[in-house]
Formats: C-alpha cells, structure tokens, sequence
C-alpha cells in the first residue's frame, strides 16, 4: 500500500463532499436555476460576488489533506454534517394552502407573506400582531440568498427588500389561535361510542373522539371536553383550553402526525383508537397493499 495515500474516515468524507455539493447548490434558485443577476440589488449582488470568489479559493477535493482517523471513544459520529438546505426552496402545507420554505436546522421555516395573503388573509395585521404578543411568536428574516431563492421563484416581487420566515410551528399555533379560534359547537353530548382522548401540544387539550363522524380525513369527529367546539384530528390536537406555554421553545411540530400527538385516556381503547387511526392513513393503506400482494 502507498505510505503517501492516508486513511480517512469514510464519514468524515461523506461530509466533505456534502459541504462542497452544498456550496454550489446554496448560490442558486430552486432546481438549479441559475440566478439573473440583472435583477439583484447592489447590496445582494455584492455579497453573491463575494461567496462565489470564496468557493472559488476553497480547496477540490483532491487537494484536501486530512489527518489520519483515529477512532474516538462512544457510539456518536465524529462529525455532524450541518444543515445544507437552508437556501434551497421546498414546499409544504399550511390550512391546504401550499407556502413555500426552507429546512433550517431541521425545522421547516415558511414564507410570512404568503401565508398573510392567503391563510390569514381574513385578519387584520393588528390581529396577527396581538395573537404573536400573547403567544410569543417571533418571526426571523430570510438571508440574501433566500431572498433571492423566492424572487426567482416567482414569490416575491422583484423589488422586495426582504422576508419574514416563521416556523411551521409557530405558524400551526399562530392559525389554531386566528382560523380555529371560535370553532363550531357541538349541539349534542358525546355519543355511547366516542373514545375519551387527549394531546399533551400547546398547552393539552380533553375530548371525545366520535369514529361514526370520521368520515374523511378533515371530518369535525373531536368534541372538546371543555367548549364542546369540534374539530378534525389535525385541528384538535393544537386546540387547549390551558396556558399557551408561551414560555416554551416549541419545535418540530406538523399537524399532519396527528396520529403520534392524540393518545387515549383509558387504555382498554387503545386497539380501538388505533384502528380509528388507520382510516385515511397512506402509511397504513401502502402496508396494507404488501401484505396482500404476496
């Protein structure tokens, strides 16, 4: 074997070689598409020359000199790679409305403005604005390449200085505050068939889950044990009577894992609430065809 040629941890140049993919991928809008710099602000196109000349000077791949591995103690990985994905776009769903964002830190983070023009478009930026007060929400800017990764992307204005993001979660909390804060009331009692549930999000919240109402994934089949409002599975398990835990750093949380959130209050109904659960469930459907097909 070559003294010249070093062992390297396999891992270690996974993550190299993820750093160098991301680079190039971070000065670009979505699916690659190259940027019209004649459309930039100075300021933007600036700070673009510059990232550019430093992935210029940065070192190929060939050209890296790493020191042998040495194996460290625990079971942890030696390196994390970081997040690479905080300037290319995706999408995802927000009260059916589909907001453009971006994955940082593990957290999707959506486009304010959208969100205020189409979710929230029936409320009044001092509405917004008292619901953020009260629940302790804080929305961040997008950096320059963000911006211009939603200006190519057709959904910013050419001429827009900057945007808010703001977490998924927040902005679940911030539309079971606005859109499902007087929710239809229940005008009878909870039948002999409804399973007694509960979530532990926002604050925790009691009702009664009727499986004859859940008839499709958005069926009201949740009463609350406390105003008697009903709502669909993704809308109960942000809806809490309790304090909003406004001092609490929420993360990570998407309605449409309704099915982890809910949990049953007396266990004996556990298979019950389970089957429920498995209605309109494409994890559960897709299982479900391979068992079959053999």
């Amino acid at each position: 074997m070559d003294d010249s040629v070093l062992s390297v941890n396999p891992h270690l140049q996974r993550v190299l070689k993820t750093y160098q993919n991301a680079a190039v991928r971070s000065l670009s809008g979505p699916t690659g598409l190259p940027i019209d710099l004649s459309r930039l602000s100075p300021a933007a196109l600036e700070e673009y020359r510059k990232a550019m000349d430093t992935l210029k000077k940065s070192p190929t791949e060939k050209g890296l000199h790493l020191e042998p591995y040495v194996a460290l103690p625990g079971h942890f990985p030696v390196f994390t790679p970081v997040d690479t994905t905080t300037s290319e776009q995706s999408d995802t769903t927000l009260e059916n409305e589909t907001i453009a964002c971006f994955i940082v830190g593990g957290e999707k983070r959506l486009c304010l403005p959208q969100i205020l023009n189409t979710v929230l478009r029936d409320f009044t930026l001092q509405e917004i604005n008292a619901v953020c007060d009260d629940l302790h929400i804080f929305c961040t800017r997008c950096n320059a390449a963000q911006l211009v990764t939603l200006k190519m992307s057709g959904i910013l204005p050419p001429r827009a200085a900057s945007c808010g993001l703001i977490t998924k979660t927040d902005a679940e909390r911030l539309c079971s505050a606005l859109v499902h804060g007087t929710p239809e009331k229940s005008q009878n009692p909870p039948s002999v068939h409804c399973i007694r549930v509960y979530h532990n999000c926002f604050g925790k919240g009691d009702g009664h889950f009727n499986p004859d109402l859940y008839g499709s994934p958005d069926s009201k089949c949740i009463q609350c044990a406390e105003c008697q409002g009903l709502f669909a599975p993704t809308k109960f398990i942000s809806h809490s009577h309790k304090a909003p835990e406004n001092r609490t750093c929420h993360w990570g949380f998407d309605s449409e894992r309704w099915r982890d959130y809910l949990l049953v209050k007396d266990k004996k109904f556990q298979d019950a609430l389970e089957n429920i659960k498995s209605r309109y469930d494409p994890k559960h459907k897709h299982k479900r065809r391979q068992v079959s097909s053999k």
